[in-house]
């Protein structure tokens, strides 16, 4: 009888964070000879994150994302070997971001001719200091930029404070897609938890239209995901 079955965590170990590569001579040796030949000794001029595999996540891999200049490079471990995926910035039309508990993932839509490609970033949320600059990045932004920075000057609607408190504070992403939040929709839907038939929990959307894009916010218990629809490239706001 195995006593342990069951009883192993798999929360990650700080050995499976993702973390920054800060020189050449650090990137894992199936990235190596990939992400020299894309960066052509710039390496200074791009910022490369590489996030090991977690061994008690079911399905999971490692992979690398550098990006600058307006290039992205995406390489990821597979047992047939390394998939390389490339493209500039001006090709992403969507993004998505997932958080759950310590679970999160960034979801990259971009479009290559006529043809879509996703790519998935899974990750430890508390790292998010390594994927919210790629995510400001990718829409436009510097990668310091603060969403909060925009508030003072142009603030939120004070309904949707009274609608939802917690769709309020998480709506702050949207001013990665502009300054402009004037108008919004919100729906909440209460719902029964499954394991506790006699409670109900509170189901939220809300959608703000910005001047770069749609800005979408879905929450549901200790899910919060975000999606940035890219409409257009126009200027970004100060």
């Amino acid at each position: 009888m195995n006593l342990w079955k069951g009883l192993i965590s798999a929360s990650p170990t700080m050995a499976e964070w993702p973390v920054r590569i800060w020189e050449p001579e650090d990137f894992p040796r199936c990235f190596v000879d990939q992400a020299l030949e894309w960066m052509q000794d710039s390496f200074k001029k791009y910022d490369f994150v590489y996030s090991p595999v977690r061994y008690m996540v079911k399905g999971s891999f490692s992979y690398l994302f550098g990006y600058g200049r307006d290039e992205v490079l995406f390489l990821k471990e597979t047992a047939s070997g390394v998939k390389q995926a490339t493209f500039q910035r001006e090709q992403v039309i969507q993004i998505k971001t997932v958080k759950e508990l310590s679970r999160a993932e960034m979801e990259i839509t971009f479009q290559d001719q006529e043809t879509m490609h996703t790519l998935f970033l899974p990750y430890v949320a508390s790292v998010y200091y390594l994927f919210d600059p790629f995510l400001n990045w990718l829409l436009g932004q510097k990668k310091d930029f603060s969403p909060m920075s925009k508030e003072a000057d142009f603030p939120r609607p004070e309904t949707l404070r009274h609608e939802s408190l917690a769709a309020y504070n998480y709506s702050l992403g949207a001013y990665r897609l502009g300054c402009q939040f004037e108008d919004y929709s919100y729906s909440s839907k209460p719902r029964h938890i499954k394991w506790m038939p006699w409670k109900k929990e509170v189901e939220e959307w809300l959608e703000a239209p910005m001047e770069r894009g749609v800005f979408k916010l879905h929450l549901w218990q200790y899910l919060t995901e975000c999606v940035y629809l890219l409409s257009q490239k126009g200027e970004v706001c100060v």
